[in-house]
């Protein structure tokens, strides 16, 4: 019902990083740190709470709250998805709308005009 009031869980792609809005910290379940990986076949993030057996190192996430979003700096990252997608977030931050597969616990963010908000 929360998603009603504060709207359906978005992620932006901009120059400087990813954002997640109070819908996809929900989703995820306000981890303290996640992990964060790229399916390049797909064109897909993968966002998970950490798994500490993994040697990834995490992301700090739900400490770097701030008026219910979440940042992660990444503009490397953001340069090399820009190459991989074609699609050109650096110049106009993108919105999309995520997917949650219950059975992993992972927010998958399909890079496409079809899951764009």
């Amino acid at each position: 019902f929360s998603f009603i009031r504060s709207g359906p869980p978005v992620v932006t792609l901009s120059a400087t990083g990813i954002a997640f809005n109070a819908g996809a910290r929900a989703l995820l379940g306000y981890p303290n740190q996640v992990d964060i990986g790229y399916d390049v076949q797909a064109k897909a993030i993968g966002v998970c709470e950490h798994d500490k057996s993994s040697d990834a190192e995490p992301f700090e996430f739900e400490g770097r709250q701030k008026d219910g979003w979440v940042r992660i700096n990444a503009k490397d990252f953001s340069r090399y998805l820009e190459q991989q997608t074609g699609m050109k977030f650096r110049e106009k931050a993108k919105q999309f709308l995520p997917e949650f597969d219950e059975e992993r616990k992972m927010l998958i963010i399909v890079i496409d005009e079809h899951h764009l908000k």
